[in-house]
């Protein structure tokens, strides 16, 4: 329980680069899903390009709270843990993310995916989406410690 008042505590003492954490998480998922691999996600994901007009707010709402919600979970956890550590550089706040990425998030993706029977690139790619997603968390809050 003491652990879970002490990332509240951060939260409250860190607010604004928790929120910039986020904003840079919301920023590497536009930039991931879109300009960037857009076509390859939607082709992973076998979704076609929707016409004008089919595409609604109400219907991207579902995940948008997922990724603010979760996006806000790993900053305030990878803020706490980098005020715990008192990390001394920026590649060693790297090297927590990579550690915390590997069991948590990216073997999640890697079981869940092959279970579902999606193929090695795409289980690659999201895990790769999900890193690059908890660097920019880290990089903005190793900057704001």
């Amino acid at each position: 329980m003491m652990h879970i008042i002490a990332v509240a505590a951060y939260v409250q003492g860190h607010a604004l680069a928790v929120l910039a954490a986020v904003v840079a998480s919301f920023l590497v998922g536009f930039l991931w899903h879109g300009p960037l691999f857009g076509k390859q996600w939607m082709k992973f994901n076998k979704i076609s390009m929707p016409k004008k007009g089919e595409a609604t707010f109400s219907m991207m709402l579902p995940g948008i709270i997922a990724s603010l919600l979760m996006a806000f979970v790993q900053a305030a956890v990878i803020g706490r843990a980098f005020e715990i550590l008192a990390l001394p550089d920026f590649f060693s706040a790297f090297i927590v993310v990579v550690i915390l990425w590997l069991p948590f998030t990216s073997l999640t993706i890697a079981n869940e995916y092959a279970w579902a029977g999606k193929s090695f690139a795409h289980t690659s790619f999201d895990a790769l989406y999900n890193l690059a997603s908890m660097l920019a968390i880290a990089a903005v809050l190793y900057v704001t410690l």
